[in-house]
């Protein structure tokens, strides 16, 4: 016989499940940053300077030009529950400059077990669909925690030789199945920081075309 107190019980870990499937689905989420480390170029600069847009100035050679990328992610899939789990969805990472020249993508590869970060150059973003999709930042597979806050490259990077002009970073959670990067529609959840390097596009003449 069914008793009061298992019924209630029962009814208890059913409410439990409900809500921990709701708390799953709606924290699903990504946040890209990009920051400087102290003492670089970019820390504390000119008021007359940018505010609006995060800058590195490049021109001074006395100062090293870096920055930190950051990224935190919870790559639950809203469509799992308790019933019918799902693996989490993968996590994409790019970097995009629309003054790259022949290539303006670049997709950033996790290194599993400690492995190095890969980044592998795009020239569209159809080239970036056929060909980033099988290689995430983290896929679902091996995202075994789900969520983390995590340095791009292990800290900061110099990036003295980059290209000037206005950049973004670009984080995408989304279906490996389904995702197509020319349709955000296929995306999961999304977020894009910008950041200039010495100004708001690629120097020619007498601007720099890279930081120096």
């Amino acid at each position: 016989m069914t008793s009061f107190k298992s019924l209630l019980l029962a009814s208890s870990l059913l409410a439990l499940s409900l809500i921990a499937d709701v708390q799953a689905a709606g924290s699903t989420s990504i946040k890209v940053a990009v920051s400087f480390p102290t003492g670089s170029a970019g820390a504390s600069v000119s008021k007359l300077l940018p505010a609006s847009t995060k800058i590195s100035p490049c021109t001074d050679a006395l100062k090293f030009d870096a920055a930190t990328f950051t990224v935190t992610y919870n790559a639950a899939d809203p469509a799992s529950t308790t019933a019918a789990p799902l693996p989490p969805l993968n996590t994409y990472v790019f970097f995009y400059n629309p003054d790259g020249g022949a290539n303006k993508f670049y997709s950033v590869s996790k290194g599993i077990l400690g492995g190095n970060v890969t980044v592998t150059a795009y020239a569209s973003a159809a080239l970036l669909t056929a060909g980033a999709v099988a290689n995430p930042y983290l896929s679902g597979a091996n995202n075994f925690g789900v969520s983390g806050t995590e340095s791009l490259f292990g800290s900061y990077i110099l990036i003295d030789g980059a290209i000037t002009g206005t950049w973004q970073l670009i984080g995408i959670l989304a279906d490996p199945a389904v995702v197509d990067f020319e349709n955000p529609a296929t995306w999961t959840a999304w977020d894009v920081a910008t950041v200039m390097f010495g100004m708001p596009w690629k120097g020619t003449g007498a601007g720099p075309a890279a930081c120096v």
